[in-house]
């Protein structure tokens, strides 16, 4: 049953607000055969850089986890999965312990972030507005280290004392990750859609409807990217985490790190490697489409 406009004001706005049009396709141009074949060369360079900077590593990475004696040669001497029946228990819960600050991350950034943008959405980039998206961009700017080291030193003693527990290690990637977060809640609103939530809330939409309805639907792929993306540094991050982190306490990163000192690679690349898997899996739920239900 279609919407009344006159009992539902997000309807209304959406209904009498026309947005722009999409931009017309533009035609081909017609290129010359040496500019095409300079174009082809150009494309091939970039995917063979891509592939020896990103691809080649994981290549590596996966043969190393499998291969049972591997010095000096092109490939292993042999392969074997004893690595991976080696990992202990200590292993595995260095897993658990990075997905789950990596989910908390990705979710507390993902909020702050989101708030953060629409609190600052439209005000004049100056004075306290400036100074807001300033601070919300410093730790860009700071090393890890360092930033987990003023971390360590401001909150090692009461009357906030975090040296001692987890919590330590997701403020400092909390820190980290929110940046990222901001700018890709901040880079989805708008023009249209703040005309489209200001129409709403004249027509007498309480401003807990127009983000329900109107707000929240249209930043769905930035939510779903600000995760993702929150979700993968977490998982990667260590200059911080390795100099805050208290006893006890240990992600993938920091055990990896401690086998690569100790020389042993081939175990390290077993639990890179599990590493890998699962944060690609989580990224691909993240990011899947949710089919939208057909309206009746």
């Amino acid at each position: 049953m279609a919407s009344n406009p006159a009992t539902n004001p997000v309807a209304a706005a959406s209904d009498h607000i026309a947005l722009p049009p999409k931009h017309l396709r533009a035609r081909p141009v017609e290129r010359s055969a040496l500019a095409r074949i300079g174009s082809g060369v150009l494309l091939a360079l970039a995917a063979l850089l891509c592939f020896w900077l990103f691809v080649l590593p994981v290549i590596v990475v996966g043969l190393s986890s499998v291969a049972s004696h591997w010095s000096g040669t092109i490939l292993p001497d042999g392969y074997s999965t004893r690595w991976f029946e080696r990992l202990g228990s200590s292993d595995f819960d260095a897993l658990a312990t990075s997905l789950e600050v990596g989910f908390g991350v990705a979710v507390l950034g993902t909020a702050l972030g989101l708030w953060l943008a629409l609190a600052l959405e439209g005000r004049d980039r100056r004075g306290l507005g400036a100074i807001a998206d300033a601070l919300a961009m410093v730790p860009n700017g700071v090393p890890s280290v360092v930033l987990g080291l003023a971390v360590l030193i401001a909150y090692h003693k009461a009357p906030v004392d975090l040296s001692s527990s987890a919590a330590i290690v997701v403020f400092v990637q909390l820190a980290l990750v929110l940046p990222f977060c901001y700018r890709c809640a901040a880079a989805a609103l708008r023009p249209e859609l703040t005309v489209l939530r200001e129409a709403a809330a004249s027509l007498g939409a309480p401003p807990s409807m127009v983000l329900r309805r109107v707000v929240l639907p249209q930043l769905v792929p930035a939510i779903r990217a600000s995760l993702a993306l929150g979700f993968a540094l977490s998982l990667g991050e260590l200059g911080a985490t390795l100099t805050v982190y208290p006893p006890g306490f240990a992600t993938v990163p920091i055990v990896v790190v401690g086998a690569v000192e100790r020389g042993y690679y081939l175990p390290a690349s077993a639990l890179s490697l599990i590493l890998l898997i699962v944060s690609l899996a989580a990224l691909l739920l993240i990011a899947a489409r949710v089919p939208r239900r057909r309206a009746n």
